[in-house]
């Protein structure tokens, strides 16, 4: 008897859950790694930043916002998305995401007018 009841609570509780979570909450829980690298980058040769939060990358020169675009994150590489839509053929900028995040390096940022190495401005050295 309780057993029933209980099977019955579960099927009648699961797709009140699922209609609960938001569009981006399943986002987020399905790609972690994008929407928790986070973090401000600096270069050594300018004031130019870049800015990682929420699955966004925004790009600053002397304060002033230039672009924000999306971006992903998978194994060590971070892919950030210029193409404004599907028919346009732009590649990804691709960074290399080295140790803990501390420093990302990109081989075709000149492309973009950028550095090539971005260091975290909270990153702490890592001893391996």
């Amino acid at each position: 008897m309780h057993r029933q009841w209980f099977k019955t609570a579960i099927i009648l509780l699961l797709p009140a859950l699922l209609v609960a979570c938001s569009q981006e909450e399943l986002e987020r829980l399905a790609d972690r790694p994008t929407f928790s690298f986070e973090g401000k980058y600096d270069n050594q040769h300018n004031q130019d930043m870049l800015l990682f939060k929420d699955g966004e990358v925004a790009f600053e020169s002397n304060g002033t916002r230039l672009w924000q675009r999306s971006f992903i994150v998978k194994d060590s590489e971070l892919a950030i998305q210029f193409r404004q839509s599907s028919k346009e053929k732009r590649d990804d900028l691709v960074m290399r995401i080295h140790g803990g995040g501390e420093v990302l390096t990109c081989s075709a940022c000149a492309l973009y007018q950028m550095s090539h190495v971005w260091v975290r401005l909270d990153a702490e050295p890592q001893n391996n």
